[in-house]
C-alpha cells in the first residue's frame, strides 16, 4: 500500500507541472517520448522527472508506486497535461501515426 505522504508528494509533481513526465533514464520508450518534445520544440516545457536518477532510490519506489497508483498503471513514461494522465510513448506514437500529434500538443496548449 502507498502511504499517504507519498501519493501527495507524487500529485504535487504533477500539480504543480503543467506537463509532467516520469520516466527511467535507461528507458527506450521515454527516450522516444523525450525526442517528440525536442520535434516540436517543447522540450522546456515538459518536466521530466528520472525516478532511477533519484538519489534516495527507497523514495524513488514509493514515488513509482504511487504515481502507478495515480495513473492506474505502472509505466514508464507516464506522461500528464494539466494535472490530467495524457497517457504513455504508446499514445504519442498513435498521434505521430495519425498525423495527430501538432494538433493534441495545441489543444492541450504545450504548442
Amino acid at each position: 500500500m502507498v502511504s499517504a505522504n507519498y501519493l501527495k508528494k507524487a500529485q504535487a509533481f504533477i500539480d504543480s507541472n503543467k506537463y509532467f513526465m516520469i520516466s527511467k533514464s535507461w528507458c527506450p520508450d521515454c527516450v522516444y517520448a523525450e525526442n517528440i518534445w525536442k520535434k516540436y520544440g517543447v522540450s522546456s516545457k515538459v518536466e521530466i522527472l528520472e525516478l532511477d536518477k533519484l538519489a534516495d532510490q527507497k523514495e524513488a519506489l514509493e514515488l513509482e508506486k504511487a504515481f502507478t497508483e495515480i495513473a492506474g498503471r505502472k509505466w514508464v513514461p507516464t506522461i500528464w497535461f494539466n494535472g490530467s494522465r495524457f497517457g504513455t510513448e504508446q499514445d504519442l506514437k498513435r498521434l505521430e501515426s495519425e498525423d495527430a500529434t501538432e494538433k493534441e500538443f495545441k489543444n492541450a496548449g504545450l504548442l
